[in-house]
């Protein structure tokens, strides 16, 4: 016998919500790819494996976890000849694996969201924000970040959408970063700063264009070699420094020949795109001080005539990237 009094859970959102109750299951609407009817953007599509896994452990329901969610259709709705007075608002695999299950009736928390489209749309997303089985992918994230957009929620701009991620906990910052590119791409937003993925980049070195200015020649990436400058090529994003002066150092051992990189910042989350550059900088400056500090530990102390001279790899220039209009970057920046 179900009874609320076994709940435990924390509310996700508060905002809105009614009660906990026993609901039949076939009293509850389940929208399916039907965004004006409020169902889970981040969940457009079953994943069956989970809903199978969901099956086993639903056996055995743990009420400290969150609740599915449905909102209260006063009056009822009448759908293909049946009428329903609740609609599915979150947990759609849970919900598929009971039916599955054949389950009758289960524990819902009930929400209000009249005039909340917002809160409604929120809350979909933080219901997947915690370790569950299924995680919520770029995919999904970045299609509930267009609906924001499209709803007018948040404004079609590049920030508006890495601001409104940080509401997850618990989704990775790479899927977060890859689902708000995926997102301006897809909704054409304005983006202050310019982040590119690896396949961007390798178009953007690629690109002749990128090159008129001066006549340099092209760059390279990914460790190939470069003739033109008799160097070895790497792109290095933000926060890697350490990983490729180490690749530099393994490729001058087996070859004798120096590297060079091409830099590229993360999204600042305070300060500009300049100052990131300028951190980028110095991290690589520290890495070579705490290399100088573990020769000198093995007892290989370096002549004084060589102590100015440089190491076998150099920050070559950075990617455009700062689109402020006070500052609008059109080339290489050149450091």
């Amino acid at each position: 016998m179900l009874d609320t009094k076994m709940v435990t859970r924390a509310l996700i959102v508060k905002e809105g919500h009614i009660e906990p109750r026993c609901i039949q299951l076939d009293e509850i609407y389940v929208p399916k790819h039907d965004t004006s009817s409020g169902n889970n953007i981040t969940r457009y599509e079953l994943d069956m494996k989970n809903v199978a896994n969901l099956q086993v452990a639903l056996h055995f329901p743990n009420w400290s976890l969150t609740l599915m969610i449905v909102k209260e259709i006063k009056g009822g709705k009448e759908i293909d000849g049946k009428t329903y007075y609740y609609e599915l608002v979150a947990g759609f695999h849970r919900f598929e694996a009971l039916s599955m299950n054949q389950v009758k009736e289960w524990l819902f928390d009930v929400y209000d969201f009249t005039g909340k489209p917002e809160v409604e749309s929120d809350i979909q997303a933080l219901e997947n924000d915690h370790p569950p089985a299924k995680q919520m992918d770029k995919f999904g994230l970045a299609n509930w970040l267009k609906y924001n957009v499209e709803k007018g929620f948040i404004e079609r701009t590049e920030a508006a959408m890495h601001k409104k991620v940080e509401m997850f906990k618990f989704v990775p910052s790479q899927t977060k970063t890859a689902a708000v590119n995926m997102a301006v791409n897809e909704t054409d937003a304005y983006k202050d700063v310019t982040i590119r993925s690896i396949t961007e980049i390798k178009q953007f070195l690629d690109n002749d264009d990128n090159y008129r200015d001066d006549n340099r020649p092209k760059y390279q990436h990914s460790g190939t070699y470069d003739s033109k400058r008799n160097e070895y090529g790497w792109t290095v994003k933000q926060d890697y420094e350490h990983e490729y002066l180490f690749n530099a150092i393994r490729k001058y051992e087996e070859t004798q020949i120096p590297s060079y990189f091409v830099c590229h910042v993360k999204v600042p989350k305070s300060g500009t795109v300049d100052e990131a550059r300028n951190k980028m900088l110095k991290k690589f400056s520290a890495l070579e001080d705490a290399l100088s500090s573990a020769v000198n530990f093995r007892g290989y102390t370096l002549p004084k005539e060589n102590k100015d001279k440089t190491w076998p790899w150099r920050v070559e220039t950075f990617f455009k990237q700062d689109n402020h209009p006070d500052r609008r970057e059109t080339y290489w920046i050149d450091k």
